[in-house]
């Protein structure tokens, strides 16, 4: 009987070694219990770039802080984001795997309203829940942060800046729905109405649950904000564009 196993344990090229009958058993076991003793000198920080080895940066998908994680969340993006941290170090790699709440977004805004609580209330709950439940599944983020500190905005700020400062930014205007009771622009998540392709009456004004399909709220049929269930009205909002085409690669 022929068994093939990765080479070290499992192999970024995935190529293999035939191993007989006689030597499978105590090999797979000894490189197992290699693999699980460094899985324990994980999260030594700071984790800097090495000069002459191989330097991972794993991310996952930020988790809006509107909810309370479940299954799909951690299957979706995060545990295989994990596995793949825990196999480059057992490789050996210097690894950082980097995760964090996304406080910002019409989401943050939408359940803040829906439980009468500010922005930063609904961001601090929902970052402790999270990096809870993370922990409890013990997914070995070597740092889990959240978007709105000040070395994250100070960042952004940063980008923001130097794209003006380049020219790199456009001023243009768009057509979007404004409601007149709340006094604002309707985001996506502030507004529903019918989707055009399959009449589903709850559709988003980003997309449609129904037929899964991605909608522009101005063509949803009878829109109505969310907050206050009035008409919204089609108003021109001004806007700053990335003008891609100027900072694309060649």
């Amino acid at each position: 009987m022929k068994i093939t196993v990765f080479n070290r344990v499992y192999s970024m090229i995935m190529t293999s070694e035939v191993l007989t009958e006689g030597f499978c058993s105590k090999a797979i076991s000894d490189r197992w219990l290699k693999g699980l003793s460094v899985f324990r000198k994980y999260s030594v920080h700071p984790i800097l770039p090495t000069v002459g080895t191989d330097n991972v940066l794993i991310t996952s998908a930020l988790p809006y802080v509107n909810n309370i994680p479940h299954l799909g969340n951690i299957v979706g993006c995060v545990l295989s984001a994990d596995c793949y941290a825990r196999f480059c170090r057992m490789m050996g790699y210097q690894t950082l795997y980097i995760c964090g709440t996304d406080s910002y977004g019409t989401a943050t805004e939408y359940k803040a309203l829906e439980e009468g609580l500010t922005c930063q209330q609904i961001c601090d709950k929902y970052h402790d829940i999270h990096a809870q439940i993370y922990r409890w599944f013990n997914i070995s983020f070597d740092f889990f942060g959240r978007t709105n500190t000040p070395l994250q905005t100070q960042i952004a700020q940063d980008i923001f800046f130097k794209l003006q400062k380049n020219d790199n930014l456009l001023d243009d205007t768009i057509n979007q729905l404004y409601c007149q009771h709340c006094d604002k622009f309707l985001a996506d998540r502030f507004v529903e109405g019918a989707c055009h392709y399959c009449n589903y009456s709850e559709a988003r004004g980003d997309q449609c649950d129904a037929c899964g399909r991605l909608i522009n709220a101005l063509e949803l049929k009878d829109p109505k904000c969310k907050r206050c269930k009035s008409t919204p009205e089609v108003k021109s909002s001004r806007h700053l564009f990335l003008n891609l085409p100027k900072v694309e690669f060649n």
